[in-house]
């Protein structure tokens, strides 16, 4: 019999450290016969560049990132002898590698618990391939700086590492469980009962701690850095048992992090995630970061301190391979009313069963993802999830299953999905993500984090070139948001094809008849489909440009943070100043972000009188920040132009003027007497400025009126907005006082301007005490009629099919007939209050 092993090593040939040629003497699996003209080429794109230590590569999902990796691996250990280390975000990732690699004879050895890291990586033969967690915890085996020797490695290969971000952070973070740990819990937020109430949040602060509210609360730094020690005491017992993988991470770092308080947990999280404590990542000579075709990379560089340069010249190919065919339908912006979740349902149920494919759908939490269990399966924690995802991809179900807050991370090609709905806007997955999008709420840095989501979201159900599947959006924050120019400009081209191809199509639907009849056109084949998409895609695919301001403000954020640790607060302070003067074109809610940073720095360096300085600076530029010791002077909002202009702008600012009033409708559900106080407050807000005024919220500490609008004709609008008050109680004299000294703040700041004192309340009925004759009420019954009156004449601008040009014209007409001019919105809606009969 004829031995071919030792035929091979009887005639060895040099090892190539190509790695085009190393695949090409590879055995080739079945359904593999060459390389993709995008792995070619970003192949050959590292190949000279090989010896750079940071190198970001971006392929389109599904166009075989891992093989690309696992060629890169192959050639660093050929070249080097040295270990590779292969990262991926999850199990079921992992060993999706490792039987790629089997499958072309490539050696790679798994990561295994309990074990120590396998002979054949650690003497540079053989590819380990591991979660982000196993590097990445305070027990690592790889060593955590000076807890001895760290393994050193050649090369690490960060498959995903646009979808890992979480997972990084995650391994840097403590969570004290308000219900598994309530004693510390208890303990730990006592700590800053005072802190909260200095800053006139004690109320939402018990709400929070009793469960009444969802709110995410960042500890004052300067209240964190005055408890650090009592913090270190009470956490220092659990450290070694119930918080064995965080704390040895954050016990000497505490000084360094973001205290957060939920109704779920006490959380403590560094600013940004301390990857220099890993030597084994420090050091690697190279470091690959494997992304999808996102529209913002600059988490890379906050994330693993990746330098910019890389980040911004990333590996890439214009091909369109790997770019899966999507028929993108948006339900909501479709020219005719229905119940748009009852027909996702039948569609979800009609795909799997009598089509017989794999449907999906997406949910942003595990709430919203239990109001379909009548629908399909539920899928929420790791272990259900992994469960599910097999079964559909062995095809031992169709499904319905229904996955919460997973946009990430799961695979289903073929016919293990061919019907996918997001239902709902994403959300964070984590206290830190719900509390950095509320701190930079409307600001650029959350809407590329959004559009990452969605991108990420609609890429589970069609991995790769020859793969297709139909995508439906609903639900109308989530068609509101694409809607609008300024979010949907964060997609990535390919994406924007396919939304602008689906959008075309939904407006070309007539029925739900019709919904059915088109999607079937995909799931069927439908040649005239096929080749629309193919030739548009073509067409209206471009090369997204890099996004330099975010680079520079994650390099400049980055380059703080590892300043500030090595003990140069001056140098870290001078750099988050230098970037925000020299970068144009950056939103408030960022530069207060930074700002913020830098008077924490000069909080812990001493300087406390910069620090208010800065404080001061940064709530001025973004309110939803911490509000300073010390108030800074108010500024007066910009005296409303032309109302016709304003309500046009905004209308114009879609791309589906139909979107615009998806975001009107989600505003105003807020305005009922069952929503809370800070819903009520800012849909009031939103209200005034989508009917043309300026408007604001401003109650501080007591001071100043909940809601503000400002009518052009030098009239102002003081509300106090009562939301949950009964309709049996009067208004009192407690409640007029408030609203007296609301207009007494007014006129302070608003010199020449005439108040007019309105308080939201559920009757004009007051009580004789109250003295509130000269004070007027919007009743919820007048509030609902202006959000009529205002529905009306938005309506029939969004439906008109005039120019942006022509919209101001028409809209100045219709408002010439309309009680919601601004010059006749008080006497339409306002009434004044009569006394109740004793």
């Amino acid at each position: 019999m004829v031995d071919f092993a030792k035929l091979r090593t009887t005639a060895p040939k040099p090892k190539s450290t190509d790695p085009v040629e190393i695949f090409r003497r590879l055995p080739k699996p079945a359904g593999i016969n060459d390389l993709y003209t995008s792995q070619a080429e970003v192949l050959q794109q590292w190949y000279p560049r090989r010896g750079d230590k940071d190198i970001v590569l971006k392929l389109h999902t599904g166009g075989g990132k891992t093989l690309v990796g696992l060629l890169m691996a192959q050639s660093t250990i050929n070249e080097t002898s040295e270990p590779v280390l292969f990262l991926a975000p999850t199990t079921q990732l992992v060993n999706q590698t490792l039987e790629k690699a089997k499958g072309l004879g490539i050696p790679a050895v798994p990561y295994e618990r309990k074990k120590p890291l396998n002979d054949a990586f650690v003497n540079g033969s053989a590819i380990m391939v591991a979660t982000y967690k196993a590097l990445f915890n305070g027990q690592s085996k790889f060593k955590v700086r000076g807890n001895g020797q760290a393994q050193k490695v050649g090369a690490i290969i960060l498959d995903d590492a646009h979808t890992a971000f979480s997972e990084v952070r995650d391994a840097f973070t403590l969570e004290v469980s308000s219900q598994a740990d309530r004693e510390r819990y208890q303990t730990l937020t006592g700590l800053f009962r005072n802190a909260f109430k200095d800053s006139d949040r004690l109320g939402t602060f018990d709400d929070v701690l009793s469960g009444e509210d969802f709110a995410i609360l960042e500890v004052p730094y300067w209240a964190w850095f005055e408890q650090l020690g009592a913090v270190q005491e009470i956490l220092k017992g659990a450290g070694r048992d119930t918080y064995a993988f965080s704390w040895p991470l954050l016990r000497d770092n505490l000084h360094l992090c973001h205290a957060l308080i939920s109704r779920s947990a006490f959380t403590v999280t560094p600013i940004l995630p301390l990857v220099d404590l890993f030597p084994t990542f420090v050091e690697a000579p190279r470091r690959i970061y494997m992304s999808a075709t996102i529209a913002d990379d600059s988490e890379i560089i906050r994330t693993f301190d990746a330098n910019r340069e890389s980040v911004r010249n990333a590996l890439s190919s214009r091909s369109l391979a790997g770019i899966s065919e999507r028929m993108i339908l948006i339900p909501d912006l479709m020219p005719f009313a229905f119940k748009v979740r009852d027909v996702n349902a039948k569609l979800l149920k009609w795909a799997s069963g009598d089509k017989g494919r794999g449907a999906i759908l997406l949910a942003p939490s595990d709430k919203a993802a239990s109001q379909w269990a009548d629908v399909g399966s539920v899928a929420i924690g790791s272990e259900a999830v992994e469960k599910c995802v097999l079964a559909l991809q062995q095809r031992a179900t169709n499904g319905p299953v229904i996955f919460s807050n997973r946009y990430d991370g799961i695979d289903l090609p073929g016919d293990s999905c061919r019907l996918l709905v997001m239902s709902g806007l994403p959300a964070g997955t984590s206290n830190y993500e719900f509390f950095r999008a509320s701190a930079l709420y409307g600001g650029a840095s959350i809407t590329r984090m959004l559009a990452q989501r969605i991108e990420q979201g609609i890429g589970r159900g069609a991995r790769g070139a020859g793969d297709h599947c139909v995508v439906i959006l609903s639900g109308s924050d989530l068609a509101a948001w694409i809607a609008k120019d300024a979010n949907f400009r964060f997609l990535t081209s390919a994406t924007r094809a396919q939304m602008k191809m689906g959008s075309v199509v939904s407006e070309a639907i007539e029925n739900v008849d019709d919904i059915f009849r088109t999607i079937e056109r995909s799931l069927d084949r439908d040649s005239d489909w096929v080749e629309y998409h193919a030739e548009t895609l073509a067409e209206l695919v471009e090369d997204d440009k890099p996004d330099e301001t975010g680079y520079h403000l994650a390099s400049a954020e980055r380059k703080a943070f590892n300043n500030w640790r090595d003990g140069h607060p001056e140098q870290a302070i001078a750099k988050l100043t230098k970037v925000l003067d020299e970068v144009a074109g950056v939103d408030l809610q960022s530069k207060g972000w930074l700002v913020q940073f830098a008077a924490r720095i000069a909080a812990k360096w001493g300087n406390s009188e910069r620090a208010e300085e800065l404080q001061q600076d940064a709530y001025a530029k973004n309110r939803n920040l911490l509000r300073p010791k010390i108030q800074p002077p108010y500024r007066q909002l910009r005296s409303p132009g032309r109302q016709a202009t304003a309500i046009a702008a905004q209308i114009g600012s879609y791309r589906i003027r139909k979107g615009f009033m998806q975001t009107f409708e989600q505003v105003t559900s807020n305005l009922h007497g069952g929503a809370s106080a800070n819903q009520f407050e800012q849909a009031l807000s939103e209200l005034g400025k989508m009917v043309g005024l300026s408007a604001e919220r401003h109650d501080i500490g007591g001071v100043g009126p909940d809601v503000l609008w400002l009518l052009p004709d030098m009239t102002g609008l003081v509300i106090e907005a009562k939301s949950r008050k009964d309709k049996k109680n009067a208004f009192t004299k407690e409640q007029h006082g408030q609203l007296l000294v609301a207009a007494e703040w007014f006129g302070k700041n608003y010199p020449g301007y005439r108040a007019i004192r309105v308080s939201v309340h559920p009757t004009n009925v007051a009580t004789e005490p109250a003295a509130a004759d000269s004070s007027y009420v919007l009743t919820y019954d007048r509030l609902q009629a202006m959000v009529g009156d205002a529905r009306a004449l938005l309506v029939r601008l969004c439906e008109s099919q005039l120019k942006p040009s022509d919209l101001e014209t028409e809209c100045a007409q219709l408002l010439d007939t309309s009680p919601i001019r601004a010059d006749r919105l008080p006497a339409s809606y306002l009434q004044p209050f009569v006394v109740k009969a004793e």
